[in-house]
């Protein structure tokens, strides 16, 4: 049993790519008769038997109208159960969203509301089903951006108490997989990204006093202890200005924001053009951070004083210092003394729930030494092509679970497309992860010019298929900024006997909008083939039509084929 878990960024971009890539390969007839053909012959490509996407980006609205694009969410051979925002902000409805593919037979119920919490429930980020002998959670964890960290640590708190439930009162156990938006551990992040503690390092040079002792400090370490105070001073000096920027190919010009200090009377720029003086400044402040804890009310550490990235301490020691650190030296120091925050919540709630909980990281599971193995970049920065991502995507299982679970019929992690001496490479190290997320070099990075993602072969578009495993599926960049994580158990993990959806529970009807029962109106209304976000028309004859009977406003249509009488069902004699 195979399970896929994506983050699409938009499953309307992702089916039409899908639909232009691949969509030829279905028979036209077929494709005309049923438009999600492709979505079904995609997911069984990969061999899935449970797909789950993350950001639809798919209002409920839309799957009651069965306006969803290529009727992503009819897929002959899976049922779809989804948790769409619903909020009380209208605005935000085309937001999150997770669907859950499952193959028919293989699911119980569903339940789209599992966090029991209306606040978070409402938002679309989590939907469970139930296959009998586990259920599993799909979830879209809060990110850091739009939402205060108080947010996201309710819903991790209310996760874990859902998961919790099923453990002890329903006697289930339980996978979770999805965009979880934390980097675990210091392999989960682009080694650049890794932390140095300054106070630690500085504390640990003056704390050497003999020379024996002197000469075993790095030089590095030496220059920063001497030379941090100075660039503290100078940092109280920085200031956002505006700048002017424009496209070298359209000439169109940009309004940006630059940091800048004072060094002598001269100006040194810092760091990259940013859209707003909050985020030049963000990357620049290294002071502690707190947030308070929704539970106790008292303030927590979230991010431990002068703890600054790897890139930006040596941009400041050129800048500021007048030392150059090169590459080379910025990776080692990254090895040795790159770490991730140790105060982050959200960090140490993937700790406890790996530790306390007894769950297991399927992929570090079978690589705990891969380096470079991310599941998403910015793509606005071309940062896939240099692999300056993160890990942010996971597929954990409970421990009971570890019996089950297959490293698949792979030697080790992929390398990429292609058959030439890339492949004979360290499947642990970074050369042979970047080669993996470019397909050996197949897939191209985007012109700052502008003119978009530039469209890859076939052949290499056709690399994301492989022998079902657990670890990484690399999806094209076109399609998404994150690419699948999987998940491979053996069949004695589902039940022996196909198992019945009870569609008439009320959880697992409310996970499945595009089944709502129709009115007539509906048959009228409702653009055929599936548009994208359409709301189905009104019909000028059927609103001045008056009352219509209950039983019509009842049926419950399935497919719209044939002229209107197909939509009645003859009466039954009594």
């Amino acid at each position: 049993m195979l399970i896929l878990s994506w983050n699409v960024a938009g499953f309307s971009t992702t089916v039409k790519k899908l639909d232009a890539n691949y969509g030829c390969k279905i028979q036209q007839q077929k494709r005309k008769k049923d438009p999600s053909a492709v979505i079904g012959d995609f997911f069984r490509r990969h061999q899935a038997e449970i797909v789950c996407l993350q950001e639809a980006k798919i209002p409920k609205s839309s799957l009651e109208a069965r306006s969803e694009p290529l009727q992503c969410a009819h897929v002959d051979g899976y049922e779809s159960f989804w948790c769409c925002n619903v909020g009380a902000d209208t605005s935000k409805r085309g937001f999150n969203g997770v669907v859950t593919y499952c193959k028919t037979g293989t699911v119980v119920s569903a339940d789209s509301r599992p966090l029991k919490c209306p606040e978070l429930d409402d938002q679309g980020r989590c939907v469970m089903t139930d296959h009998g002998n586990f259920v599993l959670f799909n979830v879209y964890v809060p990110a850091g951006g739009g939402n205060p960290l108080s947010f996201k640590m309710k819903f991790l708190r209310k996760l874990r108490e859902a998961m919790k439930f099923q453990r002890e009162e329903c006697h289930k156990q339980v996978i979770l997989v999805g965009d979880y938006n934390i980097s675990h551990t210091e392999k989960d992040i682009f080694w650049g990204k890794r932390k140095l503690a300054i106070d630690e390092i500085c504390r640990e040079v003056k704390g050497f006093h003999t020379a024996a002792e002197i000469e075993k400090v790095p030089q590095w370490k030496h220059d920063l202890a001497n030379h941090w105070p100075k660039i503290q001073s100078i940092l109280d000096t920085k200031q956002p200005r505006k700048v002017t920027t424009t496209n070298p190919r359209t000439k169109e010009k940009f309004e940006k924001y630059r940091l800048a200090v004072d060094v002598d009377g001269t100006q040194i720029n810092l760091g990259n053009h940013e859209e707003s003086p909050e985020h030049c400044e963000y990357y620049y402040d290294f002071g502690a951070c707190h947030y308070t804890c929704p539970d106790t009310g008292e303030e927590t550490l979230a991010q431990e004083e002068n703890l600054v990235s790897v890139t930006i301490v040596a941009e400041l020691m050129r800048k500021l210092a007048r030392i150059e650190w090169d590459l080379k030296l910025q990776k080692s120091i990254a090895s040795t003394d790159g770490r991730t925050s140790r105060a982050a919540p959200p960090r140490k709630w993937l700790t406890e729930i790996i530790d306390s909980d007894g769950m297991i990281d399927c992929f570090r599971h079978f690589y705990p030494n891969a380096e470079g193995r991310f599941t998403c970049w910015d793509q606005f920065k071309n940062k896939r092509y240099e692999n300056q991502g993160a890990r942010i995507d996971y597929t954990l299982i409970d421990k009971s679970l570890l019996p089950h679970l297959r490293q698949g019929d792979v030697t080790s992690l992929r390398c990429g497309g292609g058959n030439n001496s890339t492949e004979q490479q360290d499947p642990d190290s970074e050369t042979a992860a970047l080669c993996a997320v470019t397909a050996n070099g197949g897939y191209q990075p985007v012109s700052f010019a502008g003119g978009g993602i530039v469209e890859a072969s076939q052949k290499t578009l056709d690399t994301q298929f492989g022998i079902p495993h657990t670890g990484h599926i690399y999806t094209p960049p076109s399609f998404s900024d994150h690419i699948g994580v999987s998940v491979l158990l053996d069949d004695a993990v589902m039940c022996s006997s196909t198992l019945e959806l009870n569609e008439k529970d009320k959880s697992t009807k409310a996970s499945q909008p595009h089944k709502k029962v129709r009115t007539i109106h509906s048959y009228f209304g409702a653009p055929r083939g599936g548009g994208e976000n359409k709301q189905p028309k009104k019909n000028a004859a059927n609103s001045k039509s008056g009352h219509i009977s209950s039983t019509i406003a009842k049926t419950k249509v399935t497919k719209r084929k044939g002229p209107i009488h197909t939509f009645f069902k003859p009466s039954k004699k009594k």
